[in-house]
């Protein structure tokens, strides 16, 4: 697999908050926000005619400033992304939306509003619980959201301007989901640390550039003469936050192959298209809502681990990596029902902890060495 313009491209442009295309659309005058998670819409963002990104920490290398303001029992996640909001890496970003999520980026959301000269915050409140009866309240923070972006932009967002945005963040699913396709093959054509790559670059970048890019690389890749070598094993990676390729490239060093994953920035935010048929907003919201649920959803395990199980199916894996960041509660007790089931049916699974923009690899490759002879590989 060779290393494309376009794969460089991408690689350059998730390598920090900003990058050329954000450059390139501020400089047009038009406007960005960023927000914490797939439970904001970023579609109603794009009908605004406005840049939706996500908020990372990629490009900090110490969380000081926002120790400051956050326990240092907060994930680095949130505590690398708020420093980079408290050193005005974030200054090009004319709005943030906060969520309750979890408590980490609860918190957080505070510090962005007094803390930042960010000009537009809004918080969007989700229930707890993925079931019809609390649809009303999501969707009615989702109109109050709506509302909220037309009033402090002068814009007005149209029911053919949703629409609009929903087709063309679905031809972005489109290409995702097509690179997924390419990883699962037999040898696998693409790396699970491209797809991701591409997988986060899809959310802090023009979709219309990513769509070129994207489908630069996927005709480059189905070109290019079909890889011979079998990997060690066939892995999914599954858990919480997940926006750095280099932690997938150590797994991989050791000779597994990344077929699938099933984490935040990638397969839970485009593994299914928003329906392009009746009203759009409701099509929105209601695929936003009732999506593979979160861990932080009350009762979403069994979904979460149906849809686990599907993954390993369909990809052949050989076994779960489940990863997730320091004292991040919600994913912690995922990682403990899900090691508990998986141990029940004697199959296998590795369970990491790791900290966010420091990947040790060393101690990783040992404990994915230890992983691939415990299955044989």
């Amino acid at each position: 697999m060779g290393k494309s313009e376009a794969m460089a491209t991408i690689k350059a442009a998730i390598r920090e908050p900003g990058n050329e295309f954000i450059s390139a659309w501020k400089q047009a005058g038009k406007h960005v926000i960023g927000h914490f998670c797939t439970y904001a819409p970023a579609e109603l963002i794009s009908a605004a005619g406005i840049l939706p990104i996500r908020i990372r920490g990629a490009g900090s290398t110490d969380s000081g400033p926002a120790d400051t303001y956050l326990s240092a029992r907060l994930c680095t996640f949130i505590r690398h992304a708020t420093t980079l909001a408290l050193e005005e890496k974030y200054a090009f970003l004319d709005g943030e939306i906060g969520l309750n999520t979890c408590d980490h980026v609860r918190r957080c959301h505070d510090i962005w509003v007094k803390k930042t000269e960010i000009p537009f915050h809004r918080f969007l409140s989700v229930p707890r619980e993925q079931v019809e009866k609390l649809y009303p309240w999501y969707r009615d923070e989702v109109l109050n959201l709506k509302r909220g972006i037309e009033d402090h932009f002068g814009v007005k967002i149209t029911k053919s301007d949703i629409a609009g945005a929903i087709h063309l963040h679905n031809e972005v699913r489109k290409r995702l989901i097509e690179m997924s396709e390419l990883r699962m093959e037999d040898p696998p054509r693409l790396s699970g640390a491209d797809a991701l790559s591409f997988a986060v670059a899809s959310q802090v970048m023009p979709r219309d550039e990513f769509i070129r890019l994207a489908d630069e690389f996927i005709g480059e890749v189905r070109d290019a003469a079909a890889p011979r070598e079998r990997p060690r094993a066939r892995v999914v990676v599954a858990g919480g936050e997940l926006d750095e390729p280099k932690f997938l490239e150590v797994v991989e060093s050791m000779g597994a192959a990344v077929v699938a994953d099933n984490v935040c920035f990638s397969a839970r935010y485009f593994d299914d298209l928003v329906r392009e048929a009746g009203d759009p907003l409701d099509a929105l919201t209601r695929h936003t809502f009732f999506n593979v649920p979160c861990s932080r959803m009350v009762g979403g395990f069994p979904k979460r681990f149906d849809y686990l199980q599907r993954q390993i199916a369909q990809s052949r894996a050989d076994g779960v990596i489940f990863q997730r960041m320091k004292f991040c509660d919600p994913w912690a007790v995922e990682g403990h029902n899900i090691l508990r089931r998986f141990k029940m049916a004697g199959e296998h699974i590795l369970v990491l902890e790791r900290e966010y923009g420091v990947v040790a690899s060393g101690q990783v490759k040992t404990r994915v060495q230890a992983f691939l002879e415990a299955m044989g590989k």
